[in-house]
């Protein structure tokens, strides 16, 4: 029996997170070859558009449809196998507090004083899998943190 810890409700979150950006359940019938949420949303790695609900992205404007490609990549941190490659909960607050601040806000708040660790090894997460940081697209390579 596995013992519960912080990382271990780290991980539950993560797949709190997986069921509202999918719209499934953990244990969804409808998976192919009967696999839980977190199997199937590491098979499809950065098919976002095949993750995501397509009711949540029919209904997403641009800015809005970036910031589940974050959240995503936040939850695939989250579900990381390995319990000790998975961030804080303080730290997940921390990056889901950073993609919902409006981009206004950036350039008005001076940079906080101290850096959580996790967050700024996550940091790559939150920039675009193509291009770089200040790339186009928002497209987020969720395999680069799920295994």
């Amino acid at each position: 029996m596995q013992r519960i810890s912080e990382k271990s409700d780290v991980y539950s979150f993560g797949v709190v997170l997986l069921e509202v950006l999918t719209g499934r359940h953990p244990l969804d019938p409808t998976l192919p070859g009967g696999a839980h949420l977190v199997q199937w949303v590491q098979a499809k790695r950065g098919s976002d558009d095949e993750i995501l609900d397509a009711r949540l992205r029919e209904s997403a404007g641009e800015a809005d449809a970036h910031e589940m490609r974050q959240v995503l990549a936040v939850a695939a941190l989250c579900v990381s196998r390995r319990a000790d490659d998975r961030p804080a909960m303080k730290d997940v607050v921390a990056l889901l507090e950073e993609i919902r601040r409006p981009a206004a806000a950036d350039d008005a708040k001076p940079a906080p004083a101290t850096t959580l660790p996790s967050a700024a090894a996550a940091a790559p997460m939150l920039s675009p899998a193509r291009g770089g940081a200040h790339s186009t697209s928002d497209s987020f390579a969720v395999s680069d943190y799920s295994a």
